[in-house]
């Protein structure tokens, strides 16, 4: 009988954290960070407009071939977390310009990751398998919709493009070969970036005259272009990444 020893997905000391902290040590990203916030404010400021600046989060869920479990299209994704920064300037009652910034992290299938190695390879017995987690991040400007449908209800809608990042998850293989020696193996991560496009649709609930509680979806659909050196040379996958972000969250209204 074979069997899979699976080691089970690991964060270590919440990677997210890590990531945007990272992210943060670079004096470029914070002062355009800063500016793109601040300016949204400074425009806003004073209007009778649904202009804000929020913080949400919640489940990022991938479908299609993000989703897949085979070795060939699959990424044997799993749904994860995202955390979203936003804010839009709107220049009439309904439309705005605004702008968006988020990570997402996708923990990877682990146990089915194992079994599809064992399938493909009728010398192994059995494999062990650690993985840390596909990465997205995404910073995009674009149009903004706002549609009041009571005093404190209103619904939303966006069409963004700008900047897609995604890096692949660095996994340990330790396989048990039939009258083979056993050796960890490791695929180290790849990167890629590019334009791309998101779309969404939400709905705010006014909680005071400046705070509302927001409820959003989005969705992402794109392909990236992975490369890894092996040793007959450089081989690029590629990848479609797709995914819906159901999050809930708190913006500042100005």
């Amino acid at each position: 009988m074979i069997q899979i020893l699976i080691k089970p997905l690991y964060f270590e000391g919440f990677i997210f954290v890590k990531i945007f902290m990272n992210l943060m040590k670079s004096p470029i990203a914070r002062y355009l960070l800063c500016f793109m916030f601040f300016g949204i404010a400074f425009v806003a400021h004073a209007q009778d407009k649904p202009s804000f600046i929020g913080m949400r989060s919640g489940v990022s869920i991938p479908f299609g071939k993000y989703a897949e479990k085979n070795l060939d299209d699959g990424c044997f994704a799993q749904a994860g977390f995202n955390v979203t920064v936003e804010g839009a300037w709107f220049f009439k009652p309904k439309f705005g310009v605004g702008a968006s910034v988020s990570l997402d992290l996708h923990p990877v299938d682990v146990a089915s990751l194992a079994k599809a190695r064992v399938d493909e390879d009728p010398f192994l017995n059995n494999v062990v398998v650690r993985s840390e987690p596909y990465l997205i991040i995404t910073a995009m400007v674009g149009p903004y919709f706002q549609l009041p449908v009571s005093s404190r209800f209103s619904v939303s809608a966006k069409l963004l493009g700008g900047l897609l990042y995604g890096k692949t998850p660095y996994q340990l293989y330790k396989p048990d070969y039939y009258l083979l020696p056993n050796n960890w193996a490791e695929i180290t991560s790849a990167k890629d970036w590019k334009f791309s496009w998101q779309t969404g649709v939400g709905m705010r609930y006014n909680l005071s005259s400046c705070i509302d509680l927001i409820i959003d979806t989005d969705l992402y659909y794109d392909q990236f272009l992975f490369s890894f050196s092996t040793n007959q040379g450089v081989r690029t996958d590629k990848k479609t990444i797709s995914f819906i972000n159901a999050t809930v969250g708190f913006r500042v209204n100005f």
